[in-house]
């Protein structure tokens, strides 16, 4: 990761979702990571993508090649938390960008000091649970065409913003399918 010594601040208008005041103490707890292509972000850290695109993906190690899959994207205005090393994915930056980091410990503190910072996990995880289960229907209940559609109609910048590669992983395709499915649909 790229720590740059010129602070910026946040962008606090992109994660009005958050419902935290402009003045909050805990703005200032965030620290500013500029991240490369490639970076793979920090164990048990919060992670608010300000610029940029990131991926998170899990090693499939059990077949002779190691496959890697891709699980979940995130853009400017999102929210992500990387655990303890070897629990949970791998977060890749896809492009170079900013983001901004805290210590999980440091959020559980706020947690237990400030009530008010219960909305903003109940929110994130309630956004994630939603959504975790809306790609698990959608990936048992449809055929990686419909999947490729659904992006097409529902997420678009998914489809302006990802490499092909890294979508046809997520749909569960290789990229050669992908191709074939993007050739049928002209």
């Amino acid at each position: 990761m790229i720590n740059d010594l010129a602070l910026a601040d946040i962008n606090k208008k992109l994660f009005s979702h958050l419902n935290v005041d402009d003045g909050d103490p805990v703005w200032e707890k965030f620290a500013e990571v500029r991240f490369s292509k490639k970076n793979i972000f920090s164990d048990h850290k919060a992670y608010l993508v300000e610029d940029g695109l990131v991926r998170k993906y899990y090693i499939n190690g059990t077949s002779d090649v190691e496959v890697e899959i891709c699980a979940d994207f995130y853009f400017p205005g999102d929210i992500f938390t990387v655990g303890e090393k070897g629990s949970e994915g791998i977060y890749e930056a896809i492009e170079k960008g900013l983001a901004w980091e805290i210590d999980m410990e440091e959020v559980k503190e706020m947690f237990a000091i400030n009530p008010e910072c219960r909305f903003v996990q109940n929110y994130y995880l309630s956004r994630k649970l939603s959504a975790a289960m809306k790609r698990e229907m959608l990936l048992l209940k449809n055929t990686p065409q419909d999947l490729y559609e659904y992006l097409l109609k529902s997420k678009p910048h998914y489809i302006q913003n990802i490499p092909l590669k890294y979508l046809a992983s997520y749909i569960g395709i290789t990229p050669i399918s992908l191709s074939r499915i993007r050739k049928r649909m002209m």
